[in-house]
């Protein structure tokens, strides 16, 4: 191609997406590069037999009015194209002692612990006056600079921060599951407060940043299901003449006098262009698209290849012949068996009944896992056949689990697919099927600047923001474009 673009955004995913919306809607030349047969990356859908699946992920925060997601669509003229379903309650967790509902409002959901677990409510009451303090300052913080969350490690080695922002400061790096066993005692109660981050090794900042979010039920639902989101932002970008390559991948990014100029595709197409977005995985942007040898200091290409990554997961998608409408089941639960790990139960059909045929259902299986992922790239290269017994043997242990929550799951099956880590990397191409960029543990909580080394290199997605998600992948969207506009303007 002889054109020379504005912008190329390599990967369609929310966070390519959103730059492109913004640099289109500004005029810029952008063409968008996805190695996928569709937009969305981990925010996509597909379908079998009549029933719509969510690949990856199955809430959003932030899109009520004030939310950052609501306000991003808003600035493109697109908020009233996708119907946002709040999910309330936002989270159920189940053990062999009951069910445990938290409700929306936060001293509702502190009085309900409090009730539920009398001889802890001293410690209850700890625990959310430290989440508390934590969250006030966190949206002190972000209303004063909203790139503020992206930048904190910067901050904190400022001499005035403590002094402004003193119980992030003292959380920042402390081990939020630690805090919650250092003040309360019960197991389910444990387990409950610590599952609001999913994850069991995050700070007890981003523990507090996530309750704030349950009490609040700031978890929503798009109506059709997620790859409504992504197809709503793609349309609009082609509208705003924007382009888009489906099935094409980006094999180099070309640099001249450590400057981006353009890509080359896995068929040898080279396309021109006056910046480039990277919102591809940073391990394959900066070892395999540069080779690692394109101008980036030593210290941070070291970095990239030090950094945990966040856990991947195993998801098992089904398709039931029941009625779970009315039942007590919610639309988020996790359960915890006696004697293993917990996992995550979607049934998003109690928010949208659209996605499958009338009278069925939904019903999405997740485990999640520190080292989940180790084991199925170590056996990368067995062949066909040990794969698919072990991802089904792998599916079929999962549903045992969920049968136990809902009773009579397993018997009532029409339809059934799973995803293994090995599944995720095929379709992301994130390293090791990384869920959500970098690793959120509380001694990591890495991220790269999204401006690299390379000059008019820029970078978006969950790589970016820690913690990765949908509402930082459209936050690190708009800023890219930000960025590209001031570099192509500048060079005006």
């Amino acid at each position: 191609m002889s054109k020379t673009y504005d912008a190329i955004i390599i990967g369609a995913g929310i966070g390519g997406l959103t730059a492109g919306n913004f640099l289109a809607k500004e005029g810029c030349s952008t063409l968008i590069i996805e190695q996928h047969t569709r937009p969305g990356g981990c925010l996509s859908s597909f379908e079998r037999k009549g029933f719509n699946f969510d690949a990856a992920v199955h809430w959003i925060s932030q899109c009520g009015e004030d939310g950052v997601v609501y306000k991003i669509l808003q600035e493109l003229g697109i908020e009233r194209s996708i119907e946002f379903v709040q999910i309330n309650p936002l989270m159920e967790v189940i053990t062999s002692n009951g069910r445990y509902i938290i409700p929306k409002g936060r001293q509702e959901a502190i009085a309900y612990l409090k009730n539920t677990f009398p001889k802890e409510a001293e410690g209850i009451e700890n625990f959310f006056a430290i989440q508390g303090r934590i969250t006030d300052e966190m949206y002190r913080l972000f209303k004063t600079d909203p790139d503020s969350m992206n930048t904190l490690s910067r901050f904190l080695f400022n001499a005035v921060f403590p002094l402004r922002f003193p119980n992030i400061a003292r959380y920042y790096r402390k081990k939020g599951a630690d805090i919650v066993d250092s003040l309360v005692k019960d197991r389910d109660l444990r387990r409950i407060l610590k599952i609001a981050a999913i994850f069991p090794n995050v700070s007890m900042m981003m523990l507090s940043w996530f309750w704030n979010v349950i009490y609040n039920a700031d978890g929503y639902y798009p109506k059709n299901g997620m790859q409504k989101v992504s197809d709503v932002l793609t349309e609009n970008f082609k509208r705003l003449k924007g382009e888009i390559l489906y099935n094409k991948k980006v094999a180099k990014i070309i640099t001249e006098d450590n400057q981006a100029k353009g890509v080359k595709l896995s068929d040898n197409t080279i396309i021109n262009a006056k910046a480039v977005i990277s919102n591809a995985d940073a391990r394959q942007t900066f070892f395999e698209m540069l080779n690692g040898d394109a101008g980036a200091p030593q210290k941070y290409l070291d970095n990239l290849k030090k950094w945990r990554l966040s856990e991947s997961f195993f998801y098992v998608y089904l398709g039931v012949d029941m009625d779970l409408k009315g039942s007590s089941v919610n639309p988020i639960m996790w359960y915890f068996p006696e004697k293993d790990n917990f996992i995550g139960i979607g049934i998003p059909t109690l928010s949208d009944k659209g996605l499958a045929p009338e009278g069925r259902h939904v019903v999405i299986i997740g485990a999640f896992g520190d080292d989940l992922a180790r084991p199925w790239f170590e056996k990368e290269k067995m062949d066909k056949e040990e794969y698919k017994k072990w991802k089904e043997k792998t599916a079929d242990s999962l549903i045992e689990l969920a049968d136990e929550a809902i009773p009579g799951i397993k018997k009532n099956i029409v339809v059934k697919e799973a995803a293994s880590p090995l599944t995720f990397n095929r379709y992301t191409l994130n390293s090791m099927g990384a869920s959500s960029g970098w690793s959120m543990d509380a001694d990591e909580q890495n991220k790269l600047p999204q401006r690299s080394p390379i000059k008019n290199l820029f970078l978006a997605g969950h790589w970016t923001f820690n913690p990765g998600g949908i509402p930082s992948a459209f936050m690190t969207g708009r800023k890219a474009a930000e960025m590209v506009k001031k570099a192509i303007v500048s060079e005006k």
